[in-house]
């Protein structure tokens, strides 16, 4: 009896507030990325791994560039017009996580890039922000910057306008802790943008910016096949990216970087930020 009065209940409340308990539902009962993929290489078969490489291939056939023009609204950036060859890192979910105190390969990462002569935007959520501040020193130092990822590894698109923003700026404070220069950059979770989304980034100054280069490297943990991918596909203006590898997780991801900027190295590009590409974008104007 119990049992059906509170069905009862609910689906009543379903009725009256339908968008409340939806928006509820979508934000307390969330599963993060990270708890969903694999975290060594392990972690899947090989048969998973080569149809994970296929689907990704025949998915992504036509090209990043063109989907994102379909998906997204126009003012979200998926690339910068040059005819430079010249490309944007981009590496999200850094630092570490929450669920992995000494995960944190952000001194490696940086001397790798260093190594390379290379820079990048590092997307970042609030939630995996654990290091000191001095912490970061070098990295801002070799060109580095940091930009607004969210406060965690989920999708956003069913948030009203009032929890985005206080999510966005809750983001924003935590990383304005470690820098006083962040860019007004934003890059949604799992790539899923609303127009609520939209209207709060705009009402704020801020522009969206998803990737015309991405192998999918959180599902499939093969450094070589990921960075193979990339470099087949790179242009001039391209923006890429690589999510950020720790200790025990995804740490494929940092031998992907290395293999690309070695690639891309060769082939003749040179590497960095999302604010110095926008910036040589509008000097080819």
């Amino acid at each position: 009896m119990k049992i059906r009065k509170y069905t009862l209940i609910l689906i009543l409340l379903c009725l009256i507030f339908p968008d409340e308990i939806k928006e509820e539902k979508n934000i307390f009962n969330q599963t993060l990325g990270r708890d969903k993929d694999p975290k060594i290489e392990s972690d899947i078969t090989k048969l998973q791994l080569y149809y994970r490489k296929s689907a990704w291939t025949i998915l992504t056939f036509p090209g990043l560039r063109f989907l994102t023009n379909i998906i997204y609204p126009k003012s979200t950036i998926s690339h910068f017009n040059v005819k430079e060859k010249i490309v944007a890192f981009t590496i999200d979910d850094g630092f570490y996580g929450i669920d992995n105190p000494s995960g944190s390969l952000i001194n490696e990462v940086t001397e790798l890039f260093s190594k390379y002569d290379a820079k990048a935007t590092f997307f970042t959520s609030g939630s995996h922000c654990y290091l000191k501040f001095n912490d970061l020193d070098l990295f801002f130092k070799n060109g580095h910057e940091i930009a607004n990822h969210s406060m965690y590894d989920w999708p956003y698109d069913r948030y009203s306008k009032k929890q985005f923003l206080e999510d966005f700026n809750m983001t924003d404070s935590i990383l304005s802790q470690y820098t006083d220069y962040i860019p007004k950059w934003y890059r949604a979770p799992h790539a899923k943008f609303s127009k609520v989304m939209d209207i709060v980034l705009n009402e704020k100054g801020y522009k969206h910016v998803v990737c015309d280069v991405f192998a999918n490297d959180t599902a499939i943990p093969d450094s070589k096949w990921i960075a193979k991918y990339i470099l087949n596909r790179v242009k001039p203006g391209s923006i890429l990216l690589i999510h950020m590898p720790e200790k025990g997780v995804r740490e494929w991801n940092f031998e992907a970087m290395e293999i690309t900027l070695i690639g891309l190295k060769k082939m003749g590009y040179k590497v960095v930020n999302l604010s110095e590409l926008e910036q040589i974008s509008v000097k080819n104007k």
